[in-house]
């Protein structure tokens, strides 16, 4: 069997990419080939835990790829010769490519703490059948350990807290969230995960899973300290599944993944790779980061996907932004660029600029919600660095104008006076609107 554009997985960043490559090289065969005829979204298997009816519910369906002219084969890739321009599926079967795209993902890290291979310790893992075992398990469970308090830790958690679970969150850095979010402004996340029942225990490390006949009945921390639970979910973040391109003879980098230029080219001619298993760099300090989104992936998929033949797409975007956001039904949090925090350990002297205010106007409308929104600038530039919101329904979207912001090395002095849309029902006030007043309260500080 031959192909012309190979994708070796088809979850956001590998079918982001061959619908691309489709849609740009309509000439040419593009073939995903993946392990499973169905695949969950990542970033809904939190809900699949208790908001949505079933695991099922949460698959995401390539009706769509399929139209476009993208073809799919089910099963494993065992080989890949770079050279020969062939792969070998665990079938023995081979397949002829002339463009390869690596979109192998990543896996759950799982920490090298006694006990971790115990029965009702798991990971989340990014496979139905595994998650519905988790399900099953769960019917019969009170207690659950939650360790790792990144946004999967902090969705899982709610999730299973609002579905009657006594849930213990552990987070070994003072706070949650602590990449996305400085110490003191995650506050009111934390009051809100309290309020739907879950334990929070920061600044806590595991010792030991506590092992009863094989089976998890806590953990141990470092203080002696016992915590009980039926389950324990770790939740310590990912790494890029890597080992075929590494075992191929492409270069990987320190954190495991595959080394790429500006347009996720490898290190050999023809063979891109995009998504979690690639190495991704800092938009601003371009150091190597360790940061896997899907909406990250999904965007080098379209750069890879429109450029396998000839650069028709310049890429004016030179790292990750580190944009997130999330939501626990009552306040919805988003995040993007640096936290103050980290700015300040870059070696950046900072300005922040802040605004607490309703998301409606006027405030006593039908689902109005507080709204902070903090800004963090360079301070003898003004270049803006990161910015957090927590607050309604509209957070979601307005770190996406600040993502654009991030990209387009937009100042405190271009923000002041953006043009914006608002609306009662939508946004703040128009005198009022949040990314226009922390940036206003910038050049305050600045003496502008």
């Amino acid at each position: 069997m031959k192909a012309d554009i190979v994708v070796i997985g088809g979850n956001p960043a590998g079918g982001t990419a061959a619908v691309t490559a489709k849609k740009f090289h309509k000439d040419k065969s593009v073939l995903v080939i993946r392990r499973e005829p169905e695949s969950l979204i990542p970033c809904g298997i939190p809900y699949t835990l208790s908001m949505l009816d079933s695991v099922d519910d949460g698959i995401k369906p390539i009706v769509a790829a399929k139209k476009a002219g993208v073809e799919y084969l089910f099963g494993e890739v065992t080989t890949v010769d770079l050279k020969q321009k062939t792969l070998t599926l665990q079938t023995k079967e081979n397949i002829e490519f002339d463009k390869l795209i690596f979109a192998t993902g990543s896996n759950p890290f799982t920490p090298p703490i006694p006990g971790n291979d115990l029965k009702g310790v798991v990971t989340i893992r990014k496979e139905i059948e595994y998650i519905k075992k988790i399900n099953e398990s769960l019917k019969d469970i009170e207690k659950v350990v939650v360790i790792g308090a990144g946004f999967i830790g902090v969705e899982v958690s709610d999730e299973l807290a609002k579905s009657n679970k006594k849930v213990t969150l552990i987070e070994a850095m003072d706070s949650i969230l602590p990449l996305a979010f400085d110490r003191t402004f995650v506050d009111p996340v934390k009051k809100t995960l309290v309020e739907h029942g879950v334990t929070i225990r920061t600044g806590e490390m595991v010792d030991s899973i506590i092992d009863e006949g094989g089976k998890a009945s806590g953990v141990r921390l470092k203080n002696g300290e016992t915590i009980e639970a039926e389950m324990v979910i770790l939740s310590i973040g990912y790494r890029p599944n890597s080992g075929l391109a590494k075992d191929a003879g492409l270069e990987i980098g320190k954190f495991g993944g595959i080394i790429v230029d500006e347009y996720l080219r490898t290190s050999e001619k023809d063979i891109f790779a995009v998504g979690d298993c690639a190495n991704h760099k800092d938009f601003f300090s371009h150091k190597t980061s360790n940061i896997m989104l899907a909406s990250t992936g999904a965007s080098e998929a379209r750069i890879a996907g429109m450029n396998l033949y000839d650069l028709k797409v310049v890429r004016q975007s030179k790292g990750s932004i580190a944009i997130f956001s999330s939501s626990l039904g009552d306040i919805s949090i988003a995040a993007a660029g640096m936290t103050e925090m980290a700015a300040v350990e870059e070696g950046f002297d900072v300005v922040v600029g802040q605004n607490n205010g309703k998301d409606h106007h006027p405030g006593k409308l039908p689902n109005c919600s507080d709204q902070s929104v903090k800004m963090v600038f360079a301070k003898k530039s003004g270049l803006f660095l990161g910015a957090q919101i927590i607050g309604g329904q509209s957070t979601g979207e307005m770190i996406n104008i600040l993502g654009l912001a991030l990209q387009k090395h937009m100042t405190a002095a271009d923000l002041s006076v953006l043009q914006y849309g608002t609306h009662p029902m939508l946004t703040a006030g128009p005198g009022l609107y949040p990314i226009v007043s922390s940036a206003i309260d910038v050049l305050c500080k600045m003496d502008f």
